[in-house]
Parts: C-alpha cells; structure tokens; sequence
C-alpha cells in the first residue's frame, strides 16, 4: 500500500523540479544559498515548543492547537522566498499538502487510533484527542477526518528503532529535500 504513495511522490517531485529547471536552465554546478533561512527557525522553535510542553497541557491544548497551522506560515514564506531553486516546489508541495489538512481538522495531523500506543484510545472506537509529545491528532475509526488519505498513517522506522507516523506529505517534503541536497554535491 506504501509503495504507489511513494511512486506518486517521487513522480510529482521529478515533474515539478524538472519543469521549471528547462525554462530557467538552472545549473546544478551552481546551487544558491537558500534565502532567509532563519524563517525555518522561527517555525522549528513553535514547533519544538508544542511538542515538548504545550501537547502536554491536556484539554488545555486543544486551545492552543492554532499554534500549529501558523508555525507553517515562516516554512511556506522561507519556499516562496527560494522557489526558483530546484528543491523549493517539491518540499512546498509536501508543506501544503499537510498544513492543508492539519488547517482542516482542527489545526492537528489526525492519526488513526490504531497506531496509538494507548489502549484506552485503540478500545475507544469513537475517541478523539491530542496526542501528547507529537502534532497528531489520534482518531477512531468512528470518527470523519477531513482528507484522510493524506493524514499521518505510514509507519517508518528511524535508526534506533524509533517508529513515527507519517503522511504523503512528508514523503513529497523528504523528496525535495533529497532533491536539494543532490543540487547541491
């Protein structure tokens, strides 16, 4: 099931790098520094800071998941800064991809239960709530989530052993960087 998702995102990761690299005839022998780079720090930051406390909050993180949705506002103005690189239209591809779903479903990556390591909310087929320590959103199955197909639901797992959920929108995001970090050896 993993595989056509991924075909698809290196296919539309190769259209869009390649399509604007005839008309501009960008050189690969000359990568450009990416543009306010400081833009990516500045949504790192928020970012670090829900994960690390404000998912922690309980039911009073439920008022601050906005936070989420905007801490990708810096992220898509740092790609619009550097879109005339060959990396910046698939990573912002994947960026909106997801921020279109978390803006959705209540400003969270919903994921469904079944991925969850607590059996409380795996029981409860119906359950919703934020997922302390992550972006996610854990749902039933019971539960409509606004286009699921593009929601955390691929399992990977990282060296160590860690496993994290993620979406087609990673996959997209992880594409460019690859594209960008060929540009620039």
């Amino acid at each position: 099931m993993l595989f056509p998702f991924l075909a698809v995102a290196v296919v539309l990761g190769v259209i869009i790098a390649l399509g604007p690299a005839r008309r501009r005839r960008l050189s690969i022998d000359h990568a450009p520094l990416p543009k306010k780079p400081w833009l990516l720090v500045i949504a790192v930051i928020v970012q670090a800071i829900w994960t690390r406390w404000l998912s922690h909050l309980g039911p009073s993180a439920e008022a601050l998941s906005w936070l989420l949705p905007v801490s990708y506002l810096p992220v898509l103005w740092f790609l619009t800064l550097n879109i005339r690189t060959l990396w910046a239209p698939v990573i912002a591809l994947g960026v909106c991809l997801n921020f279109t779903v978390m803006l959705f479903n209540g400003g969270t990556m919903p994921a469904p239960a079944r991925f969850s390591s607590d059996p409380a909310i795996v029981a409860a087929a119906h359950a919703e709530r934020l997922a302390p320590g992550s972006k996610d959103r854990v749902v039933g199955s019971d539960f409509p989530t606004v286009l699921g197909p593009l929601e955390d639901q691929y399992v990977i797992t990282l060296p160590g052993g860690q496993q994290r959920l993620v979406s087609i929108g990673d996959f997209v995001s992880l594409g460019g960087g690859i594209i960008g970090l060929l540009s620039v050896i």
